[in-house]
């Protein structure tokens, strides 16, 4: 007997990561809904104006850091009130992600979601926690070092320079907060300016590396079962959103070569059901670990394309739905695409040229955003960016 698809509600603080798994499950033909974090309302228009969504609610929030969630619960409270059947709440961003895993007794009874197995999502965010692992499986990782600032910043004696700055956890920082510092004046200036932005909260310091390739790859995880279909190379990375990917092309497992079989047996450390996205770097010819995210990553997009619909494969995975398991491979390889709400905000902030840019959306074989089956998000995002680019660039001139 065929088992009838659930709704899914979609929470996304990033419409284009959010974009990306409506449209894959839409596709694949699951009512869709959306609720959307934002910090200005009308920011979700992109996401929202799919024609795979059926309706989609903004819930104002200017700043994460020290949101609970509150509205947004309030809000899922009230779609559990309305029905009687069990809905699938699939969180695509760190904070709607933390969101969910803090609520997740108070939820489970109307909503299948990702989930920890006897532990939580926000405890496996500890990229030391992360690092401690990938040891232990026989993965390399850099020399690291964590600094509180939440009292007086004391850095570390044994901080090797340069060293390279991030949020130890995802979901109490930001992307352009990651920094590379050649020295210890370099390293507290930084530090003090990460502590006005949000004290609460602990910075990790890795060993620079000089890097010569960089992978993302996407996947799913059902405790001790793990489905990576291919890896993306990164072959162009944002500057603005420091180590995003901004151009890639998606190639073949083999790439990963002997390592594969490590990432599958780290992922399964964690019993983690829900889909995820890992960083990898390549130095000296060693692979080495950089983090692993309990959500879609941002160009999940890219494995819809190459015949893999990871959401919907979570989904039959949770709700013991069958499929066929080739539906797991990879189809196609080998094509290129681009993030261009990446490459966008590089241009807008000055790391790229306009010819660079234009170059760089004119090359790919894909873009992320624009799709002809649904073209209206696509066409909201180059108006509304194109408008942005002018703001700024009269704003530059106004300065001058």
């Amino acid at each position: 007997m065929e088992v009838s698809k659930p709704l899914v509600v979609v929470l996304s603080r990033n419409y284009s990561t959010g974009l990306g798994v409506i449209r894959a499950l839409g596709a694949a033909g699951y009512t869709v809904d959306l609720i959307a974090s934002v910090k200005k309302n009308g920011s979700s228009i992109i996401a929202s104006s799919s024609k795979y969504v059926r309706k989609s609610i903004e819930v104002l929030s200017t700043k994460i850091q020290g949101d609970d969630g509150e509205n947004i619960i309030d809000v899922l409270e009230k779609y559990a009130a309305e029905t009687d059947e069990k809905i699938f709440l699939l969180p695509v961003d760190d904070f709607t992600t933390t969101v969910v895993d803090n609520n997740r007794e108070l939820l489970q009874k109307s909503f299948y979601m990702p989930y920890v197995v006897d532990g939580t999502i926000s405890n496996c965010m500890d990229k030391s926690i992360q690092n401690k692992i990938a040891k232990t499986i026989g993965l390399s990782v850099p020399d690291e070092w964590i600094v509180s600032l939440r009292d007086e910043i004391c850095i570390p004696d044994e901080v090797k320079y340069p060293c390279f700055v991030k949020p130890l956890k995802s979901k109490d920082g930001h992307k352009t907060e990651m920094k590379k510092c050649l020295n210890d004046k370099e390293l507290q200036e930084h530090l003090v300016k990460m502590k006005n932005f949000y004290r609460d909260r602990d910075v990790l310091i890795q060993e620079f590396l000089e890097i010569e390739k960089e992978y993302d790859l996407s996947g799913i995880s059902i405790d001790q079962k793990v489905i990576i279909p291919a890896v993306i190379e990164k072959t162009e990375i944002a500057k603005h959103e420091v180590g995003v990917t901004m151009c890639g092309k998606l190639l073949d497992l083999t790439e990963l070569k002997d390592t594969i079989d490590k990432i599958q047996e780290f992922v399964k450390q964690f019993h983690y059901v829900g889909m995820f996205d890992m960083e990898f770097n390549y130095v000296n010819g060693k692979l080495y670990f950089n983090e692993m995210n309990f959500r879609s990553g941002g160009p999940n997009y890219s494995y819809f394309l190459a015949g893999v619909n990871l959401p919907d494969i979570l989904i039959k995975n949770i709700m013991d739905i069958g499929y066929n398991p080739t539906d797991e491979d990879a189809k196609k390889t080998g094509f290129s695409i681009i993030y261009e709400k990446v490459a966008w905000e590089d241009y807008i902030n000055g790391y790229i040229s306009k010819s660079r840019l234009q170059n760089l959306l004119n090359n790919a074989d894909y873009k992320l955003l624009e799709n002809e089956e649904d073209s209206k998000p696509g066409k909201i995002f180059n108006r509304r960016i194109r408008l942005s680019a002018l703001k700024h660039k009269l704003k530059y001139r106004g300065k001058k």
